[in-house]
Protein backbone atom coordinates (compact mmCIF):
# COMPACT_ATOMS: atom_id res chain seq x y z
CA UNK A 1 0.00 0.00 0.00
CA UNK A 2 2.84 2.39 0.89
CA UNK A 3 4.53 1.71 -2.45
CA UNK A 4 1.28 2.32 -4.34
CA UNK A 5 0.65 5.50 -2.37
CA UNK A 6 4.12 6.87 -3.03
CA UNK A 7 3.81 6.08 -6.73
CA UNK A 8 0.37 7.66 -6.96
CA UNK A 9 1.47 10.70 -4.97
CA UNK A 10 4.56 11.18 -7.13
CA UNK A 11 2.66 11.08 -10.40
CA UNK A 12 -0.14 13.22 -8.98
CA UNK A 13 2.47 15.79 -7.95
CA UNK A 14 4.00 15.60 -11.42
CA UNK A 15 0.57 16.02 -13.03
CA UNK A 16 -0.26 19.17 -11.10
CA UNK A 17 3.26 20.55 -11.56
CA UNK A 18 2.91 20.14 -15.33
CA UNK A 19 -0.48 21.82 -15.21
CA UNK A 20 0.89 24.76 -13.22
CA UNK A 21 3.95 25.18 -15.46
CA UNK A 22 1.86 25.08 -18.63
CA UNK A 23 -0.68 27.46 -17.15
CA UNK A 24 2.09 29.90 -16.25
CA UNK A 25 3.46 29.71 -19.78
CA UNK A 26 0.08 29.76 -21.54
CA UNK A 27 -1.74 32.52 -19.62
CA UNK A 28 0.26 35.47 -21.03
CA UNK A 29 -0.11 33.92 -24.49
CA UNK A 30 -3.90 33.68 -24.04
CA UNK A 31 -4.20 37.24 -22.75
CA UNK A 32 -2.08 38.57 -25.62
CA UNK A 33 -4.00 36.72 -28.35
CA UNK A 34 -7.51 36.92 -26.90
CA UNK A 35 -7.28 40.34 -25.28
CA UNK A 36 -8.47 41.21 -21.77
CA UNK A 37 -12.19 40.91 -22.50
CA UNK A 38 -12.11 37.63 -24.40
CA UNK A 39 -9.69 36.12 -21.89
CA UNK A 40 -12.12 37.10 -19.15
CA UNK A 41 -14.92 35.54 -21.21
CA UNK A 42 -12.95 32.28 -21.56
CA UNK A 43 -12.39 32.18 -17.78
CA UNK A 44 -16.12 32.78 -17.28
CA UNK A 45 -17.05 29.99 -19.73
CA UNK A 46 -14.72 27.48 -18.07
CA UNK A 47 -15.96 28.49 -14.62
CA UNK A 48 -19.60 28.15 -15.67
CA UNK A 49 -19.01 24.74 -17.20
CA UNK A 50 -17.40 23.61 -13.96
CA UNK A 51 -20.66 24.21 -12.12
CA UNK A 52 -22.08 21.12 -13.82
CA UNK A 53 -19.17 18.79 -13.08
CA UNK A 54 -20.32 18.03 -9.55
CA UNK A 55 -19.99 14.27 -10.09
CA UNK A 56 -16.22 14.55 -9.68
CA UNK A 57 -16.74 14.37 -5.91
CA UNK A 58 -20.13 12.70 -5.93
CA UNK A 59 -20.89 9.38 -7.53
CA UNK A 60 -17.23 8.81 -8.39
CA UNK A 61 -16.51 8.52 -4.67
CA UNK A 62 -19.47 6.15 -4.21
CA UNK A 63 -18.15 4.00 -7.07
CA UNK A 64 -14.69 4.06 -5.52
CA UNK A 65 -16.11 3.13 -2.11
CA UNK A 66 -18.21 0.22 -3.38
CA UNK A 67 -15.36 -1.18 -5.48
CA UNK A 68 -12.94 -1.00 -2.54
CA UNK A 69 -15.41 -2.81 -0.29
CA UNK A 70 -15.97 -5.44 -3.02
CA UNK A 71 -12.21 -5.89 -3.51
CA UNK A 72 -11.66 -6.32 0.23
CA UNK A 73 -14.31 -9.10 0.14
CA UNK A 74 -12.96 -10.56 -3.14
CA UNK A 75 -16.41 -10.07 -4.65
CA UNK A 76 -15.63 -9.66 -8.37
CA UNK A 77 -19.29 -9.74 -9.36
CA UNK A 78 -19.96 -6.73 -7.14
CA UNK A 79 -17.19 -4.85 -8.96
CA UNK A 80 -18.97 -5.37 -12.28
CA UNK A 81 -22.34 -4.55 -10.73
CA UNK A 82 -21.00 -1.25 -9.41
CA UNK A 83 -19.34 -0.43 -12.73
CA UNK A 84 -22.44 -1.27 -14.79
CA UNK A 85 -24.74 0.74 -12.54
CA UNK A 86 -22.27 3.64 -12.62
CA UNK A 87 -22.26 3.68 -16.43
CA UNK A 88 -26.05 3.99 -16.56
CA UNK A 89 -26.27 6.48 -13.72
CA UNK A 90 -23.47 8.70 -14.98
CA UNK A 91 -24.90 8.55 -18.48
CA UNK A 92 -28.30 9.85 -17.34
CA UNK A 93 -26.79 12.51 -15.08
CA UNK A 94 -24.36 13.50 -17.81
CA UNK A 95 -27.18 14.08 -20.26
CA UNK A 96 -28.99 16.32 -17.79
CA UNK A 97 -25.78 18.27 -17.00
CA UNK A 98 -24.89 18.65 -20.69
CA UNK A 99 -28.41 19.89 -21.42
CA UNK A 100 -28.06 22.41 -18.58
CA UNK A 101 -24.82 23.77 -20.03
CA UNK A 102 -26.28 24.01 -23.53
CA UNK A 103 -29.44 25.74 -22.31
CA UNK A 104 -27.43 28.21 -20.24
CA UNK A 105 -25.49 29.06 -23.38
CA UNK A 106 -28.65 30.59 -24.86
CA UNK A 107 -29.02 32.95 -21.88
CA UNK A 108 -25.50 34.45 -21.55
CA UNK A 109 -26.85 37.63 -19.98
CA UNK A 110 -27.42 35.56 -16.82
CA UNK A 111 -23.65 35.16 -16.63
CA UNK A 112 -23.06 38.90 -16.99
CA UNK A 113 -21.84 38.65 -20.61
CA UNK A 114 -22.27 41.76 -22.74
CA UNK A 115 -24.51 41.51 -25.81
CA UNK A 116 -21.54 41.68 -28.19
CA UNK A 117 -20.28 38.34 -26.85
CA UNK A 118 -23.62 36.49 -26.66
CA UNK A 119 -23.11 34.46 -29.85
CA UNK A 120 -19.59 33.26 -29.07
CA UNK A 121 -20.69 32.31 -25.54
CA UNK A 122 -23.69 30.33 -26.80
CA UNK A 123 -21.66 28.41 -29.40
CA UNK A 124 -18.78 27.67 -27.00
CA UNK A 125 -21.04 26.37 -24.22
CA UNK A 126 -23.10 24.31 -26.68
CA UNK A 127 -19.96 22.51 -27.89
CA UNK A 128 -18.47 22.16 -24.40
CA UNK A 129 -21.71 20.55 -23.21
CA UNK A 130 -20.40 17.38 -24.85
CA UNK A 131 -17.26 17.63 -22.72
CA UNK A 132 -19.42 17.77 -19.60
CA UNK A 133 -21.12 14.54 -20.68
CA UNK A 134 -17.75 12.88 -21.30
CA UNK A 135 -16.50 13.99 -17.89
CA UNK A 136 -19.48 12.38 -16.22
CA UNK A 137 -18.89 9.08 -17.99
CA UNK A 138 -15.18 9.09 -17.15
CA UNK A 139 -15.95 9.33 -13.43
CA UNK A 140 -16.65 5.59 -13.55
CA UNK A 141 -12.98 5.06 -14.34
CA UNK A 142 -11.63 7.63 -11.85
CA UNK A 143 -13.35 5.73 -9.06
CA UNK A 144 -12.04 2.46 -10.50
CA UNK A 145 -8.41 3.65 -10.59
CA UNK A 146 -8.64 5.07 -7.05
CA UNK A 147 -10.09 1.83 -5.70
CA UNK A 148 -7.02 -0.04 -6.93
CA UNK A 149 -4.72 2.73 -5.62
CA UNK A 150 -3.66 3.41 -9.21
CA UNK A 151 -4.20 7.16 -9.20
CA UNK A 152 -0.94 7.34 -11.14
CA UNK A 153 -2.86 6.22 -14.25
CA UNK A 154 -5.36 9.06 -13.91
CA UNK A 155 -2.52 11.48 -13.17
CA UNK A 156 -0.51 10.46 -16.24
CA UNK A 157 -3.52 10.68 -18.54
CA UNK A 158 -4.46 14.06 -17.09
CA UNK A 159 -0.90 15.30 -17.72
CA UNK A 160 -1.11 14.05 -21.29
CA UNK A 161 -4.44 15.82 -21.70
CA UNK A 162 -2.96 19.11 -20.46
CA UNK A 163 0.01 18.87 -22.81
CA UNK A 164 -2.07 17.99 -25.90
CA UNK A 165 -4.64 20.70 -25.15
CA UNK A 166 -1.95 23.33 -24.66
CA UNK A 167 -0.15 22.47 -27.89
CA UNK A 168 -3.41 22.61 -29.84
CA UNK A 169 -4.38 25.92 -28.23
CA UNK A 170 -1.01 27.37 -29.21
CA UNK A 171 -1.65 26.56 -32.88
CA UNK A 172 -5.41 27.13 -33.10
CA UNK A 173 -6.13 30.18 -30.98
CA UNK A 174 -4.38 32.69 -33.23
CA UNK A 175 -6.81 32.08 -36.08
CA UNK A 176 -9.88 30.76 -34.25
CA UNK A 177 -9.90 32.85 -31.05
CA UNK A 178 -12.00 31.23 -28.28
CA UNK A 179 -13.25 28.61 -30.74
CA UNK A 180 -9.66 27.39 -31.02
CA UNK A 181 -9.50 26.85 -27.26
CA UNK A 182 -12.83 24.99 -27.38
CA UNK A 183 -11.68 22.71 -30.23
CA UNK A 184 -8.36 22.02 -28.50
CA UNK A 185 -10.15 21.08 -25.28
CA UNK A 186 -12.52 18.69 -27.06
CA UNK A 187 -9.78 16.98 -29.09
CA UNK A 188 -7.54 16.42 -26.05
CA UNK A 189 -10.46 14.99 -24.04
CA UNK A 190 -11.49 12.59 -26.81
CA UNK A 191 -7.98 11.12 -27.09
CA UNK A 192 -7.32 10.71 -23.35
CA UNK A 193 -10.81 9.36 -22.62
CA UNK A 194 -10.18 6.50 -25.06
CA UNK A 195 -6.94 5.77 -23.21
CA UNK A 196 -8.75 5.74 -19.85
CA UNK A 197 -11.05 2.97 -21.05
CA UNK A 198 -8.08 1.02 -22.41
CA UNK A 199 -6.04 1.22 -19.18
CA UNK A 200 -9.02 0.39 -16.98
CA UNK A 201 -9.56 -2.77 -19.02
CA UNK A 202 -5.85 -3.56 -18.82
CA UNK A 203 -5.88 -3.10 -15.03
CA UNK A 204 -8.67 -5.62 -14.60
CA UNK A 205 -9.54 -7.63 -17.68
CA UNK A 206 -12.56 -9.18 -15.94
CA UNK A 207 -14.49 -5.98 -15.43
CA UNK A 208 -17.13 -5.22 -18.06
CA UNK A 209 -20.43 -3.50 -18.55
CA UNK A 210 -23.48 -5.76 -18.39
CA UNK A 211 -26.93 -4.21 -18.61
CA UNK A 212 -28.39 -7.28 -16.86
CA UNK A 213 -26.47 -6.33 -13.71
CA UNK A 214 -28.18 -2.95 -13.60
CA UNK A 215 -31.05 -3.35 -11.17
CA UNK A 216 -33.13 -0.69 -9.51
CA UNK A 217 -32.06 -1.85 -6.06
CA UNK A 218 -28.39 -1.35 -6.99
CA UNK A 219 -29.11 2.14 -8.33
CA UNK A 220 -30.94 3.02 -5.11
CA UNK A 221 -28.03 1.70 -3.02
CA UNK A 222 -25.51 3.79 -4.93
CA UNK A 223 -27.77 6.83 -4.96
CA UNK A 224 -28.56 6.64 -1.24
CA UNK A 225 -24.90 7.04 -0.43
CA UNK A 226 -24.14 9.49 -3.21
CA UNK A 227 -27.03 11.93 -3.01
CA UNK A 228 -25.54 13.75 -0.03
CA UNK A 229 -22.06 13.72 -1.56
CA UNK A 230 -23.39 15.15 -4.82
CA UNK A 231 -25.38 17.84 -3.01
CA UNK A 232 -22.23 18.68 -1.07
CA UNK A 233 -20.17 18.72 -4.27
CA UNK A 234 -22.64 21.02 -6.00
CA UNK A 235 -22.39 23.40 -3.06
CA UNK A 236 -18.58 23.25 -3.05
CA UNK A 237 -18.51 23.82 -6.80
CA UNK A 238 -20.71 26.90 -6.43
CA UNK A 239 -18.62 28.17 -3.52
CA UNK A 240 -15.40 27.79 -5.50
CA UNK A 241 -16.65 29.02 -8.89
CA UNK A 242 -19.22 31.71 -8.17
CA UNK A 243 -16.77 34.64 -8.02
CA UNK A 244 -16.24 35.12 -11.81
CA UNK A 245 -20.01 35.30 -12.43
CA UNK A 246 -20.53 37.78 -9.60
CA UNK A 247 -17.63 39.91 -10.87
CA UNK A 248 -18.98 39.82 -14.44
CA UNK A 249 -22.38 41.03 -13.21
CA UNK A 250 -21.00 43.66 -10.81
CA UNK A 251 -18.18 44.94 -13.03
CA UNK A 252 -17.02 43.65 -16.45
CA UNK A 253 -15.06 40.88 -18.18
CA UNK A 254 -11.75 42.69 -17.79
CA UNK A 255 -12.20 42.59 -14.01
CA UNK A 256 -12.90 38.86 -14.31
CA UNK A 257 -9.55 38.48 -16.08
CA UNK A 258 -7.80 40.59 -13.43
CA UNK A 259 -9.25 38.59 -10.55
CA UNK A 260 -8.67 35.23 -12.22
CA UNK A 261 -4.92 35.76 -12.63
CA UNK A 262 -4.39 35.75 -8.86
CA UNK A 263 -7.21 33.40 -7.90
CA UNK A 264 -6.06 30.83 -10.44
CA UNK A 265 -2.58 30.76 -8.92
CA UNK A 266 -4.13 30.09 -5.51
CA UNK A 267 -6.48 27.42 -6.89
CA UNK A 268 -3.60 25.66 -8.65
CA UNK A 269 -1.70 25.48 -5.39
CA UNK A 270 -4.86 24.10 -3.79
CA UNK A 271 -4.86 21.39 -6.49
CA UNK A 272 -1.27 20.61 -5.58
CA UNK A 273 -2.18 20.29 -1.90
CA UNK A 274 -5.17 18.09 -2.73
CA UNK A 275 -3.02 15.93 -4.98
CA UNK A 276 -0.43 15.38 -2.26
CA UNK A 277 -2.79 14.61 0.62
CA UNK A 278 -5.86 13.41 -1.29
CA UNK A 279 -4.29 9.98 -1.86
CA UNK A 280 -5.12 9.13 1.75
CA UNK A 281 -8.89 9.06 1.13
CA UNK A 282 -8.99 5.50 -0.31
CA UNK A 283 -6.54 4.45 2.43
CA UNK A 284 -8.94 5.66 5.12
CA UNK A 285 -11.71 3.71 3.46
CA UNK A 286 -9.60 0.54 3.33
CA UNK A 287 -8.67 0.88 7.01
CA UNK A 288 -12.29 1.37 8.02
CA UNK A 289 -13.32 -1.64 5.90
CA UNK A 290 -10.77 -3.68 7.87
CA UNK A 291 -11.94 -2.23 11.23
CA UNK A 292 -8.53 -0.66 11.86
CA UNK A 293 -8.46 2.54 14.01
CA UNK A 294 -7.82 5.69 11.97
CA UNK A 295 -7.00 8.18 14.75
CA UNK A 296 -3.26 8.08 14.11
CA UNK A 297 -3.44 8.45 10.33
CA UNK A 298 -6.01 11.24 10.69
CA UNK A 299 -3.58 13.21 12.85
CA UNK A 300 -0.82 12.64 10.31
CA UNK A 301 -3.06 13.80 7.44
CA UNK A 302 -3.95 16.99 9.34
CA UNK A 303 -0.29 17.57 10.15
CA UNK A 304 0.72 17.17 6.49
CA UNK A 305 -2.10 19.50 5.41
CA UNK A 306 -0.90 22.23 7.75
CA UNK A 307 2.73 21.85 6.72
CA UNK A 308 2.11 21.81 2.96
CA UNK A 309 -0.24 24.82 2.87
CA UNK A 310 2.18 27.01 4.82
CA UNK A 311 4.98 25.86 2.54
CA UNK A 312 3.02 26.74 -0.62
CA UNK A 313 0.73 29.69 0.16
CA UNK A 314 3.28 31.80 2.08
CA UNK A 315 5.69 32.34 -0.86
CA UNK A 316 2.77 33.06 -3.18
CA UNK A 317 1.41 35.77 -0.89
CA UNK A 318 4.90 37.28 -0.51
CA UNK A 319 5.99 37.23 -4.16
CA UNK A 320 2.63 37.54 -5.96
CA UNK A 321 3.11 41.15 -7.05
CA UNK A 322 6.68 40.63 -8.27
CA UNK A 323 5.74 37.40 -10.05
CA UNK A 324 2.65 38.80 -11.81
CA UNK A 325 4.55 41.93 -12.88
CA UNK A 326 7.31 39.84 -14.49
CA UNK A 327 4.85 37.23 -15.79
CA UNK A 328 2.08 39.30 -17.39
CA UNK A 329 2.80 42.95 -16.67
CA UNK A 330 2.18 45.69 -14.15
CA UNK A 331 -1.42 46.16 -15.35
CA UNK A 332 -2.35 42.86 -13.68
CA UNK A 333 -0.18 43.31 -10.58
CA UNK A 334 -2.88 45.35 -8.85
CA UNK A 335 -4.74 42.14 -7.97
CA UNK A 336 -1.69 40.64 -6.26
CA UNK A 337 -2.94 41.77 -2.86
CA UNK A 338 -5.75 39.23 -3.21
CA UNK A 339 -3.21 36.39 -2.89
CA UNK A 340 -2.88 36.84 0.88
CA UNK A 341 -6.67 36.89 1.43
CA UNK A 342 -7.43 33.98 -0.89
CA UNK A 343 -4.47 32.09 0.57
CA UNK A 344 -6.13 32.29 3.99
CA UNK A 345 -9.43 31.12 2.45
CA UNK A 346 -7.82 27.94 1.16
CA UNK A 347 -5.83 27.41 4.35
CA UNK A 348 -9.27 26.85 5.88
CA UNK A 349 -9.47 23.70 3.75
CA UNK A 350 -6.76 22.16 5.96
CA UNK A 351 -9.58 21.53 8.43
CA UNK A 352 -12.42 20.54 6.10
CA UNK A 353 -10.35 18.36 3.76
CA UNK A 354 -9.32 15.62 6.27
CA UNK A 355 -12.66 15.82 8.09
CA UNK A 356 -14.48 15.30 4.78
CA UNK A 357 -12.32 12.24 4.08
CA UNK A 358 -13.08 10.69 7.46
CA UNK A 359 -16.81 11.39 7.39
CA UNK A 360 -17.12 10.04 3.83
CA UNK A 361 -15.17 6.90 4.72
CA UNK A 362 -17.45 6.38 7.74
CA UNK A 363 -20.57 7.17 5.64
CA UNK A 364 -21.30 10.00 8.12
CA UNK A 365 -21.68 12.56 5.36
CA UNK A 366 -25.37 13.44 5.36
CA UNK A 367 -25.04 16.84 7.05
CA UNK A 368 -21.97 17.75 4.98
CA UNK A 369 -24.20 18.81 2.10
CA UNK A 370 -26.10 21.22 4.35
CA UNK A 371 -22.88 22.71 5.71
CA UNK A 372 -21.38 23.16 2.25
CA UNK A 373 -24.64 24.55 0.84
CA UNK A 374 -24.74 27.07 3.66
CA UNK A 375 -21.14 28.04 2.88
CA UNK A 376 -21.98 28.49 -0.82
CA UNK A 377 -25.02 30.69 -0.11
CA UNK A 378 -23.05 32.71 2.44
CA UNK A 379 -20.25 33.20 -0.10
CA UNK A 380 -22.69 34.52 -2.71
CA UNK A 381 -24.42 36.91 -0.30
CA UNK A 382 -21.17 38.26 1.17
CA UNK A 383 -19.52 38.56 -2.26
CA UNK A 384 -22.38 40.65 -3.66
CA UNK A 385 -22.49 42.89 -0.59
CA UNK A 386 -18.74 43.32 0.01
CA UNK A 387 -17.98 43.42 -3.72
CA UNK A 388 -20.14 46.53 -4.07
CA UNK A 389 -18.31 48.15 -1.15
CA UNK A 390 -14.66 47.13 -1.68
CA UNK A 391 -14.53 45.77 -5.23
CA UNK A 392 -12.34 42.73 -5.90
CA UNK A 393 -10.86 42.79 -2.40
CA UNK A 394 -14.38 42.67 -0.98
CA UNK A 395 -15.12 39.53 -3.01
CA UNK A 396 -11.88 37.91 -1.81
CA UNK A 397 -12.72 38.80 1.80
CA UNK A 398 -16.21 37.35 1.35
CA UNK A 399 -14.69 34.10 0.08
CA UNK A 400 -12.33 33.95 3.07
CA UNK A 401 -15.14 34.58 5.57
CA UNK A 402 -17.42 31.97 4.00
CA UNK A 403 -14.62 29.39 3.94
CA UNK A 404 -13.72 30.08 7.57
CA UNK A 405 -17.27 29.67 8.80
CA UNK A 406 -18.15 26.57 6.75
CA UNK A 407 -14.79 24.81 6.32
CA UNK A 408 -13.41 25.45 9.79
CA UNK A 409 -16.08 26.14 12.40
CA UNK A 410 -18.95 24.05 11.05
CA UNK A 411 -16.74 21.15 9.95
CA UNK A 412 -15.17 20.97 13.41
CA UNK A 413 -18.63 20.79 14.95
CA UNK A 414 -19.55 17.97 12.54
CA UNK A 415 -16.38 16.07 13.41
CA UNK A 416 -17.15 16.36 17.12
CA UNK A 417 -20.75 15.29 16.56
CA UNK A 418 -19.92 12.09 14.66
CA UNK A 419 -16.63 11.07 16.31
CA UNK A 420 -16.90 12.56 19.79
CA UNK A 421 -13.35 13.88 19.56
CA UNK A 422 -12.05 17.10 21.15
CA UNK A 423 -11.87 19.86 18.55
CA UNK A 424 -10.04 22.52 20.57
CA UNK A 425 -6.54 21.11 19.78
CA UNK A 426 -7.37 21.23 16.06
CA UNK A 427 -8.70 24.77 16.32
CA UNK A 428 -5.62 25.83 18.30
CA UNK A 429 -3.30 24.29 15.71
CA UNK A 430 -5.23 26.03 12.94
CA UNK A 431 -4.85 29.36 14.73
CA UNK A 432 -1.10 28.70 15.00
CA UNK A 433 -0.90 28.00 11.25
CA UNK A 434 -2.76 31.22 10.43
CA UNK A 435 -0.50 33.20 12.77
CA UNK A 436 2.64 31.74 11.18
CA UNK A 437 1.23 32.47 7.73
CA UNK A 438 0.51 36.11 8.59
CA UNK A 439 3.88 36.64 10.30
CA UNK A 440 5.89 35.04 7.50
CA UNK A 441 4.03 37.07 4.85
CA UNK A 442 4.43 40.34 6.77
CA UNK A 443 8.18 39.84 7.25
CA UNK A 444 8.64 38.60 3.69
CA UNK A 445 6.80 41.53 2.13
CA UNK A 446 8.82 43.96 4.21
CA UNK A 447 12.12 42.40 3.12
CA UNK A 448 11.02 42.31 -0.53
CA UNK A 449 10.04 45.99 -0.40
CA UNK A 450 13.66 46.84 0.42
CA UNK A 451 14.96 45.38 -2.85
CA UNK A 452 11.91 45.70 -5.14
CA UNK A 453 11.65 45.40 -8.15
CA UNK A 454 13.06 41.90 -8.58
CA UNK A 455 14.44 40.26 -11.69
CA UNK A 456 13.49 36.69 -12.57
CA UNK A 457 16.74 35.37 -11.12
CA UNK A 458 16.32 37.36 -7.91
CA UNK A 459 12.71 36.21 -7.61
CA UNK A 460 13.64 32.53 -7.98
CA UNK A 461 16.53 32.79 -5.50
CA UNK A 462 14.33 34.66 -3.00
CA UNK A 463 11.58 32.05 -3.32
CA UNK A 464 14.05 29.19 -2.74
CA UNK A 465 15.47 30.93 0.34
CA UNK A 466 11.93 31.55 1.57
CA UNK A 467 10.95 27.89 1.16
CA UNK A 468 14.09 26.64 2.94
CA UNK A 469 13.49 29.06 5.81
CA UNK A 470 9.86 27.96 6.20
CA UNK A 471 10.84 24.27 6.19
CA UNK A 472 13.46 24.86 8.88
CA UNK A 473 11.11 26.89 11.08
CA UNK A 474 8.04 24.67 10.72
CA UNK A 475 9.48 21.14 10.40
CA UNK A 476 9.30 20.50 14.16
CA UNK A 477 6.65 23.08 14.94
CA UNK A 478 3.93 21.69 12.66
CA UNK A 479 4.72 18.09 11.73
CA UNK A 480 4.22 15.26 14.19
CA UNK A 481 7.28 13.24 15.14
CA UNK A 482 5.92 10.10 13.48
CA UNK A 483 5.13 12.03 10.30
CA UNK A 484 8.63 13.54 10.24
CA UNK A 485 10.21 10.12 10.66
CA UNK A 486 8.14 8.59 7.86
CA UNK A 487 8.90 11.47 5.50
CA UNK A 488 12.62 11.15 6.25
CA UNK A 489 12.48 7.40 5.62
CA UNK A 490 10.76 7.91 2.26
CA UNK A 491 13.17 10.69 1.19
CA UNK A 492 16.39 8.93 2.19
CA UNK A 493 15.20 5.55 0.94
CA UNK A 494 14.49 7.03 -2.48
CA UNK A 495 17.87 8.76 -2.54
CA UNK A 496 19.64 5.51 -1.69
Amino acid sequence: MKKALFKSSSFRFLEISIEIIISVLLTPFLIYNLGDNHYGLWVLIISTMGWFKFADLGFSYAVQRNIILAIEKSDHKKVNVTYSVAIVLFGVLGLFAAAGVAILGFFPSVLGVEEANHTITAIALSILALKVFWDFMMNCFHGFFSAYLRMDISANLSSLNTIIRSILIFYLIKDMNIYGAVLATMAADLFTNILKVYYAKKLNSNFRFNIKLVKWSEIVELFNFSKHVIASSVAMSIKGRVDPIIIANLFNLKMVALYSVTSRLVVQLESLVTGLVGIFQPVLLKLIARNIPIDNIFKQIVSLNFFIVVLLYTPLAIFAESFITLWIGSSYAGAASLAFILGFAFICRTISRPINSVLLAQANHKILSIVNLFGAILNIILSIFLGKVWGLEGIAIATALAFFISDVLLHLLLFKHYNNKPIFPLLLKFALICALYAIFVFIGKYLISLVDPLSWLELILSAVICEITIVILTWHLILQKETRNQLQQVIFKRQN
